[in-house]
């Protein structure tokens, strides 16, 4: 609930279920211990269903499966799970990490490195790993090689975007070749880049190009503006508030019935071309 990402997704859901005559109860939980913590003080409260939004950790969801199983309907929001018995609302990450490297490809860049989330590190993240996977693919349909020393692990922070970038520009002073465009994993560490390559004398696009995922109000302000792919999370707030009334509605039909069906959906992130990829001045190496 304090993660200013889900807040496009929060008022997705207020905008469908208030008009519906629901209140809505926001509790935060950084947990497995937290979520099922809050599940009994909800349940205490007699609230009709659940909407679980997730920063993608890969964690147990066996408490998610039991609260199902005790009847309350369950909508999990960017979880990490391949269980098919719950609704899920997730977005499309390895896609726009490729969508994003292909922008790239297409401006004439052939050099692409990546700073990526904790993909090997635990508490592993879903759409790291996704995100790492789509500029992979992009790569390879391409017929090129993944260079394992344009490849750092900013772990999805600030401070780990920056160092990330001193971990490049230091293989570069050691002799080393530095990528011409980078693929960011989220707008954090694109937003620390900027400063690191700032800092370092590096002109951004003209020596590195820069995409990123994540669409923050900060990423038009910027120098230079950030291009990047927008996270689709009002629309899932949206959709699973739509979804959790469809199986509200059903529970409350006077003639048995069967129950709605499970859905489980995967959405897509949207461009923003902006001045971090050198679009407007293609050509780039």
């Amino acid at each position: 609930m304090d993660k200013p990402i889900f807040t496009p997704g929060f008022v997705g859901v207020e905008e469908v279920l208030r008009p519906a005559g629901y209140h809505i109860v926001l509790v935060s939980a950084p947990d497995v211990a937290g979520e099922v913590q809050a599940i009994e003080t909800l349940r205490s409260q007699q609230v009709d269903g659940f909407i679980f939004v997730s920063l993608s950790h890969c964690t147990s969801n066996e408490h998610l499966l039991q609260l199902q199983n005790d009847g309350f309907p369950v909508v999990l929001v960017n979880r990490c799970t391949d269980d098919l018995s719950f609704n899920l609302v997730n977005w499309g990450d390895r896609e726009a990490a490729r969508a994003a490297t292909m922008h790239l490809l297409n401006l004439g860049h052939t050099r692409i490195g990546t700073i990526t989330g904790p993909v090997e590190r635990l508490p592993t993240r879903r759409s790291a790993v996704e995100r790492y996977a789509g500029w992979v693919q992009a790569l390879a349909e391409q017929g090129l090689p993944v260079r394992k020393e344009w490849v750092v692990d900013g772990e999805y922070s600030y401070e780990g975007g920056f160092r990330a970038i001193e971990t490049l520009l230091a293989t570069g002073r050691s002799g080393g070749e530095l990528p011409g465009a980078l693929f960011i994993a989220n707008d954090a560490m694109a937003i620390a880049a900027l400063k690191a390559l700032h800092q370092a004398g590096v002109h951004v696009p003209q020596d590195i190009a820069i995409v990123t995922v994540g669409d923050p109000p900060t990423a038009a302000y910027t120098i230079p503006a950030l291009t990047t792919f927008s996270l689709p999370t009002h629309e899932a707030g949206r959709m699973a508030a739509n979804i959790l009334l469809d199986w509200l509605a059903a529970a409350e039909a006077p003639i048995v019935q069967e129950g709605p069906v499970v859905q489980q959906v995967t959405l897509r992130f949207h461009p923003v071309v902006r001045e971090s990829c050198g679009a407007r001045t293609a050509g780039h190496a």
